[in-house]
């Protein structure tokens, strides 16, 4: 007897650590994945998984049996795939999710050449890290660009791009403070402008910069990060922002770069195992990685 989609079944469970979630992306019921995963303990002679009260955690003998068969469940998946979409078609509908500023200031090009190959319409979903990987978790979105590397075993990705992150201040505070040694505490003496209230941006430039934490007063918080530019420029305290941001401002004396360069970000783009068995999604992936390190490569401060 073949175990092939029992195995499958196992896979998805494994994956996404829910039995309910799986039955869904499988359009199973939920007495079916159990089914499937109590016979595969039965042919293992192991349990498999231990119920929890938001899931199902993996034994041991779980993870060896993913790591064995999961590459191989997958390799088929796109095999059949392949030869279903010969008869199908590359046109249709991309949801791409991704942060606001990136692909507002750097994407255009790449999102402009996937429309002009008039296969693809676009929907774009924005959002921060969370928002973005809900979105693909819950096939929302089929690709997604972010500069958080995915840690979830469900996702493959490739590396897009880098962004240089650059400590920036208004212009009248910047002009005083130019030519001093930058430091830590030199900034804390003034306010800052972040994204969110974890700081992401602005704890790392300090952590690798200076070693050292940030304790500056928070003037404000915004999401967008293209607005925390505009209300550094009108004159509120400091900010750390990706390179491509700051150009602009820069060149025109609205802001003043400080300190040392700081630290580059990796941008992702990202995609759950098994999406690219859907010709659409597979010729996206392609042509935005086309573009591939078009803000590393641009003449932006650094």
């Amino acid at each position: 007897m073949s175990y092939l989609t029992q195995l499958k079944t196992f896979v998805e469970v494994y994956r996404s650590g829910n039995i309910t979630r799986a039955a869904s992306r499988l359009h199973m019921s939920q007495p079916a994945v159990t089914s499937h995963i109590q016979a595969m303990e039965n042919i293992v002679g192991k349990e498999l998984f231990v119920r929890k009260a938001r899931g199902v955690e993996p034994t041991p003998i779980a993870d060896d049996l993913a790591l064995q068969v999961a590459s191989h469940i997958d390799t088929l998946e796109q095999k059949v795939a392949s030869i279903r979409s010969r008869a199908s078609t590359d046109h249709g509908t991309l949801h791409l999710a991704g942060p606001a500023e990136y692909l507002s200031s750097v994407a255009g090009p790449a999102l402009a050449n996937l429309l002009q190959a008039d296969k693809v319409n676009l929907v774009i979903h924005t959002g921060n890290k969370n928002n973005t990987y809900a979105l693909l978790e819950n096939d929302v979105a089929e690709l997604a660009i972010t500069a958080s590397e995915p840690t979830d075993a469900m996702y493959e990705y490739q590396m897009l791009d880098k962004e240089r992150l650059i400590l920036v201040m208004n212009r009248v505070q910047g002009k005083l403070l130019k030519d001093e040694e930058i430091t830590a505490a030199l900034l804390n003496q003034h306010k800052l402008v972040t994204y969110d209230e974890q700081l992401p941006l602005i704890r790392r430039y300090f952590s690798e910069v200076f070693n050292a934490p940030c304790e500056s007063p928070v003037a404000a918080v915004c999401p967008d990060i293209r607005a925390i530019s505009s209300i550094v420029k009108a004159g509120i305290g400091y900010s750390v922002l990706p390179g491509y941001l700051c150009k602009e401002g820069i060149a025109k004396g609205e802001l003043i770069p400080l300190g040392k360069s700081g630290p580059e970000n990796e941008i992702y783009l990202v995609w759950k195992k098994g999406a690219l068995g859907n010709p659409r999604v597979d010729f996206a992936k392609d042509v935005i990685m086309a573009f591939a390190n078009i803000n590393h490569f641009a003449n932006y401060p650094d």
